[in-house]
């Protein structure tokens, strides 16, 4: 959805790998917590960090990917 925040990005992307997980029998459990406090989102090398920004703001598009990347110690 276009008008879907940074931060309703993020709980339809925990939602996905739980549903796929479980449809898988992987590990049942991952720690958001520490996904977020390790790894930034990312789209066309842009930093996804404002939560509250819109999608749209960053240009993102139904079938656009996103990446994580991991962030660098201070």
């Amino acid at each position: 959805v276009q008008n879907a925040s940074v931060l309703e990005l993020k709980k339809a992307l925990r939602r996905h790998f739980q549903l796929r997980q479980a449809r898988q029998g992987g590990v049942q459990h991952l720690s958001w917590k520490y996904i977020w406090r390790t790894y930034h989102l990312t789209y066309a090398g842009e930093k996804l960090a404002d939560d509250r920004k819109k999608l749209r703001e960053y240009g993102i598009r139904n079938r656009d990917e996103v990446s994580f990347i991991k962030k660098l110690r201070k």
